[in-house]
């Protein structure tokens, strides 16, 4: 088989003016993105990701702010990503380690690299063996497997003689060796097994966007002869939940329905196996408030359970209902209501880029950024560098290279010297200087 290669990575952030660039261990894992990244797992995956783009050559600092814009811990760190479960993954110069809320710290110079999620084991590297260590870096799993992914709810992603499996706490293997597994989490006890099919020609791009709009492209350059093997859900106990009769599968159910796909196209089944949306559609995101958006010949609409048409097949892109209203893109984005009718026209000159909240909405034009209500009128002046979309009574704002905070009012509440900063994160705002 020929060696696959990575031609492009684009993945959406929340950081002002962020720029990195990959050269340690921990670029590996742009390989190992999958299309199946949706809510919790989109953290996890996206922040592997940009600490395997993280490079010290960026000549940054990083620390936290509080939610006040105060200064919490200082920028210290050449690296530091954000706060999951209390605990933050830093680098200083080359030694990794972790950082906890009350601004105490480890570090792991015995190491290549380690990393935590939210579980209390942490992943290590040295020599290009994994294993898994305690946050005082005692070593709970031997430093043994050819590869690994940190824990993800009570348990690990292992390779072991070419092959992948799963670990619990106690480092007992959850699956017998003669199943085919991957590299993607177990999620509700439950976890993708593989069996052999056809040799087919594939050519691999893989498409996500989360609950918030984040995107994540991975497409590879050469089209490669690979057997192509059939997806099935089991659980930790053995039970095959849904048959491997799928060229893919989400791999989790949200309110009881699941992502399948066969011959590239997308539907839905239920927790019985059933298909309840047929398998159809060139695309179908997630289940929410009853309905799923889905594509088809190229057009984005919303569909309910029972596959009856909410929002018609015309657009160039569209989001959820978020308070009554959906993101739509048709040349320009604009928002329609569930009586199907247009609220704000779809335009060229303003690039809506949230869901409202409290009746405001981030907007974009000529490169600067403001805020909208749904009567399309403008309540806080386009006149913003950047921004990023309120999720509380505030937000942060930067112009002319300060940042800030805004109420809904567009006052500026109070002024945060930092020319990098991320969304608030675990009650904590992480920023480089």
């Amino acid at each position: 088989m020929k060696k696959i290669l990575l031609l492009i990575l684009i993945i959406s952030t929340n950081a002002f003016g962020q720029k990195k660039v990959g050269n340690d261990v921990f670029k590996m894992e742009l390989l190992k993105m999958s299309d199946n990244i949706q809510g919790d797992q989109n953290n996890y995956y996206s922040d592997l990701t940009e600490r395997s783009m993280f490079s010290k050559k960026d000549s940054l600092n990083y620390g936290f702010l509080n939610s006040k814009g105060e200064t919490f811990i200082k920028a210290k760190y050449t690296y530091a990503s954000d706060f999951f479960n209390g605990k933050s993954n830093i680098i200083i110069d080359s030694i990794p380690g972790i950082l906890l809320k009350d601004g105490s710290e480890k570090l792991f110079p015995q190491y290549d690299a380690t990393y935590w999620y939210k579980d209390n084991l942490g992943v290590a590297i040295k020599d290009k063996k994994y294993g898994f260590i305690k946050k005082n870096g005692d070593i709970i799993i031997p430093l043994k497997y050819e590869d690994a992914f940190p824990f993800y709810n009570a348990y690990a992603s292992i390779k072991s003689n070419d092959k992948w499996n799963y670990i619990n706490a106690q480092g007992q293997i959850i699956f017998s060796d003669s199943l085919i597994f991957n590299y993607r989490p177990i999620i509700d006890n439950k976890a993708v097994f593989m069996v052999s099919g056809n040799e087919v020609e594939k050519r691999k791009r893989m498409h996500s966007e989360d609950r918030t709009g984040s995107q994540v492209f991975v497409e590879y350059l050469n089209q490669i002869k690979k057997l192509q093997l059939k997806e099935g859900l089991i659980n930790i106990n053995g039970k095959i939940i849904i048959e491997p009769i799928y060229d893919e599968i989400s791999g989790y159910f949200i309110n009881g329905f699941m992502r399948v796909r066969n011959n590239r196209k997308a539907g839905i089944v239920n927790e019985n196996g059933e298909v309840v949306i047929p398998i159809e559609y060139d695309n179908v995101l997630d289940y929410k408030n009853g309905m799923f958006t889905a594509e088809k010949n190229n057009k984005w609409g919303i569909i309910d359970t029972e596959n009856e048409v909410i929002i018609p097949f015309e657009y160039g892109r569209i989001r959820h209902f978020e308070n009554d209203l959906a993101l739509i893109t048709n040349k320009g984005t604009g928002y329609i209501n569930k009586e199907k009718q247009i609220v704000i026209e779809p335009q060229n000159s303003f690039n809506l880029s949230g869901d409202f909240y409290n009746g405001l909405a981030l907007v974009k034009k000529d490169n600067k950024y403001g805020f909208i209500n749904k009567e399309n009128k403008i309540i806080i002046p386009i006149i913003y560098d950047n921004a990023l979309p309120f999720k509380d009574k505030k937000t942060i704002v930067l112009k002319d290279g300060i940042s800030y905070f805004i109420n809904q009012k567009g006052k500026m509440i109070k002024r945060i010297s930092k020319p990098y900063l991320w969304t608030e994160r675990d009650e904590l705002i992480r920023f480089a200087e």
